[in-house]
């Protein structure tokens, strides 16, 4: 009887599985950074491998099944966190991995980071005005939230490089739009910080965060105009968020969140 890999389908999921497993395993680990303490490390990577098996999926090749299960690892991530997570008002905090994400710069894997990002690719999904928004919302999940290559999620989506990179080129100008009445959030956020005398180096920090969040400036840009050093400028934006997620925290446990 000819098998699928002799009648030109491809190798068997189990083969592909016996090929890939070590990569996977080590990628499933590497990635597990503020993942679900259920699904971290290989808990993930033998639940997405439970699933591919039981679906009977069919692969082109080993980077293709290698794609997908870290694609399936991360969905199932956020399955769990949205099926934990509790509603938020909007908030200034939650805009900031959106910013960063802006500047085409991948997300780690935390919880926060991962949900206010799902949530501006929920409301690309439900624009009937653009097309193919599906397939735009899939490339960026890949690429930017799970932290794949473009050629990697080129594979996953069975397209070329450079239509994903088309994808996220619409997406990033998309986003900037839907995210622009919401900037206030920030403004007053950093204006707050600039005059905050537990602040070691206030404003600096804050011009730092105007124009990065604000005004999509990079680090080097930012740096060059403040007469600073791009790793000093990283530091400033990393103290800004850091002091916007603890004046949030505050102000939940009091009872008044920010408007």
């Amino acid at each position: 009887m000819e098998t699928a890999a002799t009648a030109g389908k491809g190798p068997s999921t189990e083969q592909l599985v016996a090929e890939a497993y070590d990569e996977l395993r080590q990628r499933a680990r590497a990635m597990s950074r503020g993942a679900p303490p259920t699904l971290a490390g290989t808990a993930g990577l033998h639940t997405a491998l439970e699933q591919i098996l039981r679906r009977r999926t069919t692969f082109r090749d080993a980077r293709h099944f290698t794609a997908y299960c870290l694609f399936l690892i991360r969905r199932l991530w956020i399955s769990r966190w949205r099926a934990t997570a509790r509603r938020r008002g909007r908030e200034a905090a939650s805009l900031l991995p959106v910013l960063t994400l802006l500047h085409g710069e991948a997300l780690t894997g935390s919880r926060e980071d991962s949900m206010a990002v799902l949530e501006l690719l929920a409301r690309l999904r439900a624009d009937p005005d653009i097309s193919r928004r599906r397939r735009i919302a899939r490339a960026v999940e890949c690429h930017l939230v799970a932290g794949f290559t473009q050629q990697e999620t080129a594979d996953l989506l069975g397209e070329s490089k450079g239509m994903v990179q088309q994808r996220l080129a619409f997406f990033l100008a998309w986003a900037r739009l839907a995210v622009a009445p919401d900037l206030a959030l920030v403004e007053r956020a950093a204006a707050a910080a600039s005059v905050d005398p537990r602040l070691g180096r206030s404003q600096a920090i804050a011009d730092s965060a105007r124009r990065y969040y604000l005004h999509g400036e990079s680090r080097p840009a930012i740096a060059e105009a403040l007469g600073s050093t791009p790793a000093r400028v990283e530091q400033d934006l990393r103290l800004f968020a850091a002091w916007v997620a603890a004046r949030q925290a505050k102000g939940r446990s009091e009872g008044d969140g920010e408007e």
